[in-house]
C-alpha cells in the first residue's frame, strides 16, 4: 500500500470516528440526535438574529425552513419533515411572516428552549472536560482544520457527484 492510500484510508477513518464523536445515545428525558442538531441550527440562527436585530432594529422573526436545510446540508422535505415531527412535539412553531403570507418563519417554543437548554447544558459540561484534556490551542487547530476541510470537499463534491458510479 503507498503513503498516499494509508493517508487516504486512515483520513476516512478518522472522519468516521469524528461522526462518531457525537454522543447518539438515547434515554427516557433526551431527545433524538437528529432533533437536538436541528433544535441548535434554529437556536444559532435566532441567537445570530437576535445579535443583528440588536445592531439595526428589527423584529427576530426565526428561521424559513428553506435555510434550515441549507444549514443542515439536507434536502428540503427532509428539513420539513424535521420541522413537521419538533412542532408536534411542542418544540417549535411557525409563525407567518407579517409582509408576506406564503412565507412562514420557524422558531423554539419556550418548551423548545427548555429541553433543548437542558441537553447543551450536558453536551456543555462533556466538551468543557474534553476541551481541558486536549487542550485549548489543539482544539482551536482542530476547529481550524475541519473549516478547511469543509471548504475543500464543498469544492470536490460538486465535480464528482456526477461520477458517483465510479
Amino acid at each position: 500500500m503507498s503513503i498516499q492510500d494509508s493517508q487516504e484510508r486512515q483520513l476516512l477513518i478518522t472522519l468516521e470516528n469524528i461522526k462518531r464523536l457525537t454522543p447518539r445515545q438515547q434515554s427516557m428525558d433526551s431527545i433524538p440526535h437528529g432533533e437536538f442538531v436541528t433544535m441548535f441550527v434554529i437556536h444559532a440562527a435566532m441567537k445570530q438574529q437576535e445579535a443583528d436585530q440588536q445592531e439595526r432594529g428589527g423584529p427576530c422573526r426565526g428561521l424559513m425552513v428553506s435555510r434550515l436545510s441549507e444549514l443542515m446540508q439536507v434536502s428540503r422535505p427532509t428539513a420539513s419533515q424535521m420541522v413537521s415531527t419538533l412542532e408536534e412535539k411542542g418544540y417549535i412553531e411557525r409563525v407567518m411572516s407579517e409582509t408576506d403570507r406564503r412565507v412562514i418563519y420557524i422558531c423554539l417554543t419556550a418548551k423548545g428552549q427548555a429541553v433543548f437548554g437542558s441537553r447543551m447544558d450536558r453536551y456543555s459540561d462533556v466538551l468543557a472536560e474534553i476541551i481541558d484534556k486536549v487542550g485549548r490551542e489543539e482544539i482551536d487547530q482542530l476547529i481550524s482544520t475541519c473549516g478547511r476541510l469543509m471548504e475543500a470537499v464543498n469544492e470536490v463534491r460538486p465535480r464528482v457527484m456526477g461520477n458517483a458510479s465510479e
